[in-house]
């Protein structure tokens, strides 16, 4: 008997997803075909929960139908009786029902064939209804066509296998059963798999059985299951809310007529490129089955005038006679610009007429536009009526980082040794083109290490026990993660440090200051949350020049893990009115975006001086203005986004006030010039790649540099190696005068020992002689006194302090012990203390 079409009637999808792979959205103006009618949906039907079981060695068995007792009865089904089986995409088969006292009320067995065919997998939902077709007199029957798929052919000796070999499998499969499958689906039968194609253009659930007339086609590859909601990870939040907005719409109109209320028209999609806004897209055109029409922003334009426009409305009106359909509007910026900015005619008539159609919208047509720069969009596009809503496809978190891993990786062979967790945590800022790209060079490692001595130019298969050891290990998705960043951040400078605490000497107090802020925040958000407190935003290093601001700043970037921005103040400013500011306001945007993240700004005081300090004129009025943006950006600073702002300079002195107050950078370190641990230290980094005479010390080399800053230090070490350098040069010369010469032979200058084997003494004595100390004792002063300046303004017991101190000259006999408790701070008294003084000011008032 040959089943007629099944009338499938659209059914939302269960919230939880399964696997999907990429679609091709069809070419400008080409629409699909529609399987979606205007029709109910299916109330009889059942939704139950999905269990696979194996599909056994029969074709019956591969369409079987498993239900308990009560649920068969309510649907009105017995053994052997066929039933509609409704999966994911509006995909469909028939079954035999089969009835058993241990299965759930809530659950439905499907072999694994019928689940795969189905687009489902365990606990997944599908819909269960009583079959209604045609009398077997009325059915037509088909050919078949069977076609094995390459992947099967390939992991079998495919010698033997002929068309007589196939025909004769699949004869003995269906010899005493019936099957039901529509075109495009796939049985496997023994080692290989087949696509099954009938003979006729209709999707429909036909038979199989031993009276189908068969037939044996070219191998094919397997087809892939195109991209659904599963594929697009990192935004469970847009899937949610996309389902809302176009899929229950074209669904469901009459929810929003009885509600007495229009359908949403259009919906906005923007966010940075690579986070998966055509891949949302193209996933809620499968779900849907709605006819699509895709235009491309370029691909629109044309040099005729007038045709552009045409070919807008030709596009529109596809989507009006194809009902329910989606227009997608990919690089929507490119033909929608603001008029008052657009370059031409051309393209304000394009805005004009694209504003005109969707207002003009009619029936089941949803548009939906794609941009990565929403705000240069046309605002009279962005109201309410026409695009309604705006979805922000944001940067995935980390839970949404491995969820794309997961996807990306799933046909992948890995090692068990992959922590995909630890790459979810250590690829901040990463959207899912690069988590994509970092998969790929993980897999090219893999091959590079694994052919190392194959020749390629010979033309002979890979060996076998080459392609079984490609496997990817942590090594590989290593080397991925190093040579790759987040391509939100490409036009910025942005590196995880290699800088180590171990590299700085020293400034203990420092080090522990900046992992109370940077480190634990990120480390411990939990603590944070319980406690109600904020991450603190920024902190100002300030100190002479050369003395390692920028280096602490990269080590704590690389103690934490996080992104590393570093900018120079002047990079910001732009002679264009309103650039600068502009370049603060993107700034911030991708530093949070690549969150955790810290923000380096070097050379503050060139974009944050006092505000008014410049006298008149342009040049102070920007930089007040850029001051301003730095201050409302960092008061912007939250949202659960870690972001830390950390700011170096010489002259805090003329840094604005407003900068530095607490809620701000509100962390003032003085990195001072080098104490002697700090000194050896800096010797130790600048010459860990050069042989050093045994008897000279790291730390014999601090002692005479009292005074010295790390960059001064830097420059005696390359003078150094540069005198060094040059000894050996001159003694090379000269043996080579002496074998010129004839005083010996080549062989005995080539066997003499190296006549400068290391950097010495001398080479160091000759470097110091030529030293000098950039930091003054004037100019530590300064700091210092900026220092002592900033303690006293935050001293929050300083008048207690200096009450004490007037009491100790007037009593000398206190001892050590009572003036230490008198510095400690007793909230009970001081606050008993205040009370008694407003008593008494109330008392004088009176």
């Amino acid at each position: 008997m040959r089943l007629s079409l099944l009338l499938l009637l659209s059914l939302l999808s269960p919230t939880h997803s399964s696997v999907f792979l990429p679609l091709s959205l069809p070419s400008l103006f080409r629409g699909g075909s529609s399987p979606i009618a205007n029709l109910e949906i299916p109330y009889n039907a059942e939704l139950l929960t999905v269990s696979t079981a194996p599909t056994g060695g029969s074709l019956k068995k591969c369409s079987t139908v498993i239900l308990s007792t009560k649920k068969a009865k309510e649907l009105g089904l017995k053994n052997g009786d066929l039933a509609t089986v409704i999966g994911r995409r509006r995909k469909q088969t028939v079954g035999y029902v089969k009835i058993s006292e241990s299965s759930s009320t809530s659950t439905v067995t499907l072999s694994e064939v019928m689940s795969a065919n189905l687009a489902v997998r365990s606990k997944d939902s599908c819909k269960v209804m009583k079959y209604e077709g045609v009398d077997e007199d009325e059915a037509e029957k088909p050919g078949l066509m069977i076609k094995p798929t390459l992947e099967s052919l390939n992991q079998v000796d495919s010698d033997d296998i002929d068309d007589e070999y196939v025909l004769a499998q699949f004869s003995d499969f269906v010899s005493s059963t019936t099957g039901y499958f529509t075109s495009g689906d796939i049985l496997k039968i023994g080692d290989l798999e087949y696509v099954l194609e009938f003979d006729t253009d209709e999707k429909n659930v036909y038979e199989l059985s031993s009276s189908t007339e068969l037939s044996v086609g070219e191998p094919t590859p397997k087809p892939e299951l195109a991209v659904g909601y599963e594929s697009v990870g990192g935004c469970d939040k847009a899937v949610k809310l996309m389902r809302e907005l176009v899929e229950m719409p074209l669904r469901f109109p009459s929810l929003w007529s009885t509600c007495g209320v229009p359908t949403p028209k259009g919906v906005l999609l923007h966010g940075p490129p690579g986070c998966g806004k055509t891949l949302l897209a193209n996933a809620l055109v499968e779900e849907t089955g709605a006819h699509v029409v895709v235009i491309n922003g370029p691909e629109i334009m044309s040099r005729k005038g007038g045709e552009s426009e045409q070919n807008l409305r030709q596009a529109f009106e596809e989507a009006e006679k194809n009902q329910p359909s989606i227009i997608f509007m990919d690089e929507l910026d490119s033909i929608a610009p603001k008029r008052e900015s657009a370059s031409g005619e051309t393209e304000k008539r394009i805005v004009s007429q694209l504003l005109t159609l969707m207002d003009g919208l009619k029936g089941n047509v949803m548009v939906i536009g794609a941009t990565n720069r929403p705000n240069v969009i046309e605002g009279a596009l962005r109201r309410p009526g026409r695009f309604d809503r705006e979805l922000d496809i944001g940067i995935p978190d980390e839970d949404g980082r491995a969820e794309i891993l997961r996807i990306k990786t799933k046909n992948m062979k890995m090692s068990n040794e992959v922590d995909l967790a630890q790459v979810a945590r250590d690829t901040h800022g990463y959207v899912g083109a690069d988590i994509s790209q970092l998969t790929l060079e993980a897999a090219l490692q893999c091959i590079r290490q694994n052919i190392k001595d194959l020749d390629v130019d010979k033309e002979d298969p890979i060996p076998e026990d080459v392609l079984t050891n490609l496997e990817v290990d942590m090594s590989c998705v290593m080397h991925g993660l190093e040579n790759t960043n987040p391509s939100t951040l490409r036009e910025n400078k942005i590196e995880i440090p290699d800088t180590k605490w171990s590299d700085i000497g020293g400034l203990e107090d420092t080090k522990m200051e900046l992992q109370e802020m940077v480190r634990y925040p990120i480390e411990h958000r939990g603590l944070f949350e319980k406690f109600g407190m904020q991450a603190s935003r920024g902190v100002l290093f300030y100190g002479p020049p050369g003395c390692g601001k920028t280096l602490m700043a990269k080590a704590i970037a690389n103690e934490c893990g996080a992104n590393f921005i570093s900018v120079k103040g002047p990079e910001l400013l732009n002679m264009w009115f309103g650039g600068s500011e502009a370049n603060v306001r993107e700034l911030f945007d991708k530093a949070r975006a690549a969150s955790p993240c810290i923000l380096f700004f070097d050379e503050m005081d060139s974009i944050a001086r006092a505000r008014g300090a410049g006298g008149a004129g342009g040049s102070s009025d920007t930089s007040d203005r850029v001051i301003n943006q730095i201050l409302s950006e960092i008061d912007g600073i939250g949202g659960g986004k870690t972001l830390f702002i950390i700011g170096a300079t010489n002259r805090p002195d003329i840094l604005d006030p407003g900068l530095m107050r607490p809620g701000r950078l509100d962390q003032l370190i003085y990195i001072p010039l080098p104490d002697w641990a700090s000194r050896e230290a800096i010797f130790k980094a600048s010459l860990r790649k050069s042989p050093i005479e045994p008897s000279l010390t790291f730390g014999k080399l601090a002692d005479v540099t009292e005074g010295f800053s790390g960059a001064d230090i830097a420059e005696i070490c390359q003078r150094s190696a540069k005198n060094a350098i040059k000894d050996s040069i001159n003694e090379g010369i000269e043996l080579s005068k002496r074998v010129a010469a004839g005083e010996i032979t080549q062989a005995e200058a080539d066997a003499m020992p190296d006549p400068v084997p290391f950097i010495t003494k001398a080479h160091f004595e000759a470097s110091m002689g030529k030293a000098r100390r950039s930091v003054t004792p004037e100019v530590v002063k300064q700091y210092t006194d900026f220092e002592k300046k900033i303690k006293q303004q935050w001293n929050t017991d300083k008048e207690g302090g200096e009450e004490g101190k007037e009491g100790e000259g007037e009593g000398e006999g206190e001892g050590e012990g009572e003036q230490e408790e008198e510095a400690e701070y007793d909230i009970d008294k001081a606050a008993a203390a205040f009370r008694a003084e407003d008593e008494a000011m109330g008392m004088a008032a009176e």
